[in-house]
C-alpha cells in the first residue's frame, strides 16, 4: 500500500509539467502583462518617461491643426525632435485625443525647471513635470485623455507579448516551456513593462516589428502564400510608417523572402509578397516619405533632426566604454527621464542570466547543427537583432540614443534566443519567469512612485524632530531631524535631513528652496535648488496650516576636505528669479539664511 502512495506520488510529480505546459499561455502571458502593466500606468504620471512630453506634444499639434508638424527648433518645448518621426502612432491617437475635453492642457503642463535628467546618480528632482494630483491619478480632461492612450499602448504591448510566444511556438513547435519562458522575458521586464504605459510611438513600433517576426518564421517554416503575403506586406508597410527602424525589420524580412524563394523556388508567391509590399508602401507610407523630400531634401529626415537637436561626434571606442552599462541597464529597467534606477542587484542577476543563457544558445546551436530548416528561423532571428544592433551603434554615434528601449523592436530575437539558450542548462521556465514577474510588479512601489508622491502631511511632530518657528514669507519651518551635531563624517558620506514645513497663508508665488553643506570657512561643499517635495510640491500647494514631512539626502562629494565644522544652509527664495527671502525667527530677529550644525568633516 504505502509503494502504491509513493508511485501517485511520482506520477504526479511528473505530471505537473506537463499540466503547466497545457495552461493557455498564449492569453495567460498577455493578460498578465495587462494586470502588471496598470500597476505602471498608475504609477508613473503621464509624462514622465523619456520624450513623452514631445510625443504628446505631436498628438496634440495633429490633433488641434490636423497637420503634421514640421521640424523646428522653434517648437522644442513642444514636440522637439518627434517631428521627425513617421506618423502612423500620432495620427491613431490624435484620433483618441480628439474623443475627450483636452481644453485644460496648458494649465496642467506644468515642466520642472529643476528636474536633473538623465543623471540617475543625483537624488530627488526627478519629475520632468510637477503635479497637483498624483495618486489617485486625475482621470479628468486631458489628463484622462492621455491615460486612455497610454491604456492603449499598453494593449499594444500586450499584442507584442503575444506575438513573441507565437514566434517561439513557430520556431520551436516541440518546446512549449521555450516559449514559456521567452514570453515571460518579455512580459515581465520592468523597462518594456513601463515604456509600453507611457505614450510613445515605441509601443506600435514593438508590436508591429513582433508580429513580423513571428510571420516571417512562419513563412520560412511553410513557404510562400497569398493570405500570409498580404499581411506581411501590410505589417512592413505599417511599421515604415510609425518609425525608421520598421525598415531594419523590413530589410530582413525581406532577406527572409529572398531565402524562402532560393529554398522553394516560388517566383509567383514571392513576386505576389514584393509587389503588394511595394504597392502598399508606396501609398499608405510614400505620402510621408516624399514631404520629407520636399521639405527637407531628403527621405528620411534624421540629418534635419540633427541638425535642429543633436548632432555630436564620439569615437566608438568611447561609445562602447562610456555608453555601453547605460544601454544594458536600461533594457530592463531605467524609469523616468532616464533617471531612475532600479537596485544594482538586480542588474547583476541579469548579466549572469543573460551570460548563462549566451553560452546555452551555442550549445544548443551545436545540438541543432544539422536541423537546417530550425538553424534558418534562428539564423534570421540573429541577424534581425545584430543588424538592429548595428543601425542602433550608428545612430548613436551622431546623436545621443544610448537607451534600451530602442532595442525593443528586436525583443522577439533577444527573448527568444536567451530562451533558448537557458533551457540548455534544462531550467525550469517558472524558476525564471515567477522572481521576474515578482520584481516587475514591486518596481513601480520601490523605485518609481517614491519619485512622484508629494511628502505626506502629519498630524503632529513626531518625538525624533526638533521643534522650530522660522519663516521665510507665509512658509514656516515646524521642526526638523538632522544628525546628531558631533557626528564625524567622511568624504562621499550621505547625510539624511527632514524638514517640516507649514504654509500660513495663501501665496499666489513659490518658494524655491536652495540646501547647501556649508564647511568651517563658509565655502559651500554641495548645493540643492528644488522645490518641497524634491521638485514635487510647490508650497502653494499645500494645506494651510497642515506639516509636511520632507526628506532630503545631502552628499559631501568624494573629494571633499576635512573641515572642522559642517553646517546646513537653508535658503528660500520667490521663484523664478525674485528676491531671496529672509529668515525670520519666533523673536523677530532675521537671518539671510539658517544655518544648522551637522558635525564635522575628517579625511
Amino acid at each position: 500500500m504505502i509503494r502504491v502512495h509513493a508511485d501517485d506520488r511520482m506520477s504526479n510529480l511528473m505530471n505537473r509539467p506537463r499540466a503547466l505546459e497545457r495552461l493557455p499561455w498564449q492569453w495567460l502571458l498577455p493578460s498578465l502583462f495587462l494586470l502588471v502593466g496598470l500597476v505602471y500606468l498608475y504609477a508613473a504620471p503621464n509624462f514622465e518617461a523619456s520624450d513623452s512630453a514631445q510625443h504628446i506634444g505631436v498628438i496634440q499639434w495633429i490633433a488641434e491643426r490636423g497637420e503634421l508638424p514640421v521640424q523646428s527648433p522653434d517648437h522644442a518645448q513642444l514636440f522637439g525632435q518627434e517631428a521627425s518621426q513617421p506618423p502612423l502612432y500620432y495620427l491613431l491617437m490624435a484620433a483618441v485625443w480628439n474623443a475627450f475635453d483636452t481644453a485644460d492642457f496648458d494649465e496642467r503642463y506644468k515642466p520642472s525647471p529643476f528636474t536633473a535628467i538623465g543623471v540617475p546618480a543625483r537624488w530627488g528632482n526627478r519629475n520632468l513635470l510637477i503635479y497637483k494630483q498624483v495618486y489617485p491619478p486625475d482621470l479628468s480632461g486631458s489628463s484622462l485623455a492621455l491615460y486612455a492612450i497610454r491604456f492603449l499602448s499598453l494593449c499594444m504591448g500586450a499584442g507584442a507579448v503575444a506575438a513573441v510566444y507565437q514566434a517561439t511556438r513557430t520556431a520551436l513547435p516541440g518546446q512549449p516551456r521555450v516559449a514559456l519562458l521567452a514570453a515571460s522575458l518579455a512580459a515581465f521586464n520592468p523597462q518594456f513593462l513601463f515604456i509600453s504605459a507611457s505614450v510613445s510611438n515605441d509601443a506600435l513600433i514593438n508590436l508591429l516589428a513582433a508580429l513580423l517576426a513571428w510571420r516571417m518564421l512562419v513563412m520560412l517554416r511553410d513557404g510562400f502564400d497569398t493570405r500570409r503575403s498580404l499581411l506581411l506586406a501590410l505589417l512592413i508597410t505599417l511599421a515604415a510608417s510609425t518609425k525608421l527602424s520598421g525598415l531594419t525589420v523590413a530589410a530582413v524580412v525581406g532577406l527572409a523572402a529572398l531565402w524562402t524563394l532560393a529554398q522553394r523556388r516560388d517566383f509567383r508567391g514571392f513576386a505576389l509578397l514584393a509587389g503588394a509590399t511595394l504597392a502598399l508602401t508606396l501609398i499608405i507610407a510614400g505620402p510621408w516619405y516624399l514631404r520629407n523630400l520636399s521639405l527637407y531634401g531628403e527621405l528620411f529626415g534624421t540629418a534635419t533632426m540633427l541638425d535642429h537637436f543633436g548632432r555630436r561626434e564620439i569615437s566608438p571606442w568611447r561609445l562602447l566604454t562610456e555608453e555601453f552599462q547605460g544601454l544594458r541597464v536600461s533594457y530592463w529597467a531605467v524609469f523616468g527621464a532616464f533617471n531612475i534606477l532600479a537596485h544594482e542587484t538586480f542588474y547583476h542577476i541579469m548579466d549572469l542570466l543573460s551570460l548563462v543563457g549566451a553560452a546555452g544558445l551555442l550549445l544548443c546551436l551545436w545540438r541543432f547543427r544539422r536541423d537546417r530548416p530550425l538553424l534558418a528561423s534562428l539564423g534570421f532571428l540573429a541577424l534581425l537583432l545584430l543588424l538592429g544592433a548595428v543601425m542602433l551603434f550608428w545612430w548613436t554615434l551622431q546623436t545621443w540614443a544610448s537607451t534600451g528601449r530602442l532595442l525593443f523592436p528586436y525583443i522577439t530575437s533577444i527573448s527568444l534566443l536567451l530562451a533558448l539558450g537557458l533551457s540548455a542548462w534544462r531550467f525550469p521556465p517558472l524558476l525564471i519567469a515567477a522572481p521576474l514577474l515578482a520584481f516587475s510588479l514591486a518596481a513601480p512601489f520601490l523605485y518609481i512612485m517614491p519619485n512622484y508622491d508629494h511628502p505626506p502631511p502629519v498630524s503632529e511632530l513626531p518625538e525624533s524632530a526638533k521643534a522650530a518657528n522660522v519663516q521665510w514669507g507665509d512658509l514656516r519651518l515646524s521642526g526638523y531631524e538632522l544628525p546628531p551635531p558631533t557626528t564625524v563624517w567622511r568624504a562621499g558620506d550621505s547625510i539624511p535631513v527632514s524638514f517640516y514645513w507649514r504654509a500660513e497663508a495663501q501665496s499666489p508665488l513659490a518658494y524655491a528652496l536652495v540646501l547647501s553643506l556649508l564647511g568651517a570657512d563658509g565655502a559651500v561643499l554641495s548645493s540643492i535648488e528644488t522645490w518641497p517635495g524634491w521638485g514635487t510640491f510647490p508650497h502653494p500647494w499645500m494645506q494651510h496650516h497642515t506639516d509636511y514631512r520632507d526628506d532630503y539626502v545631502m552628499e559631501i562629494p568624494p573629494g571633499a576636505a576635512a573641515t572642522s565644522e559642517l553646517a546646513l544652509e537653508i535658503r528660500w527664495y520667490v521663484f523664478p528669479d525674485g528676491p531671496a527671502l529672509d529668515a525670520v525667527q519666533a523673536n523677530g530677529e532675521r537671518l539671510t539664511a539658517l544655518r544648522l550644525p551637522l558635525g564635522s568633516v575628517t579625511s
